[in-house]
């Protein structure tokens, strides 16, 4: 299957979604009305047709078109689902059961849209394993994946069911937090950074102490796409590793468009 092929049921979801389920039932009745109203109007351009003969038509033609909408509506939610599904079953190898920066993208894309269209809240968080290259360098590259894959493990524990966790790249993990606000988004980055920081890492007899930094960013009317969030989060992660490293760092807080009211003063 191509790749084209295999992501289209995603684009076909995120589209949906922007469009709103709901729109797209009132477009498929719309069809099926213009559908009766096409043959009614057949039916009396007949010299011996009825006007209850071409309205009785139109009603029998509307009826299969109104159900045959509806079952290819319910197919492409079916087959939209089902392609997410497959998205979340796409790993990175080097870190069994968490997805890969390609993953994260398209995830977050979706839930992000759904955030602007909807006025929800959201945040993005970047977390980074500190030193982790100073870890290869002493004690050799499996025991960095090991710290790796450890701390993909404690930052994991910290999530609920809904947020996104990727691999972003190199050491740096992607979580994307819906329903969150700004407040909550920096209470999560705080404790992944304390699960993390609880208790060593044991590889073979050396006992590692590793912390993390994280950036934090949410989702405001000033973003024009995805990336814009994903700036500002790497901003915020930049800021954290020039405070000393091992904190957490916050973009700006904008207000939503949809309640200009929660800006929130610089403290």
């Amino acid at each position: 299957m191509s790749d084209r092929q295999g992501h289209w049921p995603h684009q076909l979801s995120l589209t949906l979604d922007r469009l709103g389920w709901r729109s797209a039932q009132v477009f498929q009745v719309g069809i099926a009305l213009v559908v009766g109203a096409v043959v009614a109007a057949v039916l009396l351009s007949l010299d011996h047709a009825s006007w209850g003969s071409a309205l009785l038509g139109g009603l029998v033609a509307a009826v299969p078109a109104l159900l045959t909408g509806h079952v290819a509506l319910n197919l492409a939610r079916a087959l939209a689902q089902s392609g997410e599904q497959r998205e979340l079953l796409c790993v990175d190898d080097e870190l069994a059961g968490v997805g890969n920066r390609r993953q994260f993208l398209r995830l977050a894309e979706r839930d992000w849209a759904r955030c602007r269209r909807y006025g929800d809240d959201g945040a993005m968080l970047l977390i980074d394993a500190d030193y982790l290259r100073r870890i290869n360098d002493t004690m050799g590259q499996r025991c960095g994946d090991a710290v790796l894959l450890e701390v993909t493990r404690r930052v994991s524990a910290t999530l609920r069911q809904s947020d996104v966790l990727a691999r972003f790249g190199g050491a740096v993990l992607a979580v994307f937090l819906p329903h969150t606000d700004p407040l909550g988004a920096l209470d999560a980055a705080e404790r992944i950074r304390q699960q993390v920081a609880s208790t060593p890492f044991r590889w073979d007899k050396a006992h590692l102490v590793v912390t993390v930094s994280v950036g934090v960013a949410h989702v405001h009317a000033g973003q024009m796409a995805l990336e814009g969030l994903i700036q500002e989060a790497e901003t915020a992660l930049l800021a954290a590793k020039d405070a000393g490293r091992n904190c957490v760092r916050a973009a700006p807080i904008q207000p939503r468009q949809s309640d200009p009211s929660r800006s929130v003063a610089p403290g």
